[in-house]
């Protein structure tokens, strides 16, 4: 799992869009929705609901992400030059 993967995850879900979080990090639609489904399968735990249309992030996606921003807080503020 890498930082740039779940930048990516929090973008779609932040613009409840694949495609537009795809576009925010410069990678095509069906990377970001590969990428989403391998942290899927590596938490083993469905994150998003694509049966609805707009998807519905589920309960544990919305935990992940929540997880995930504050990591990403977290990994800039040690990161930040001074």
């Amino acid at each position: 799992m890498h930082l740039e993967t779940l930048r990516l995850y929090c973008d779609v879900v932040r613009h409840r869009s694949f495609s537009r979080g795809a576009q925010h990090n410069f990678v095509s639609q069906s990377a970001a929705s590969q990428a989403v489904q391998q942290l899927e399968a590596q938490v083993g735990a469905s994150l998003i609901d694509r049966t609805k249309r707009p998807f519905v992030v589920t309960p544990e996606g919305q935990a992940f992400y929540e997880a995930c921003r504050e990591l990403l807080k977290s990994w800039e503020k040690a990161t930040v030059k001074v």
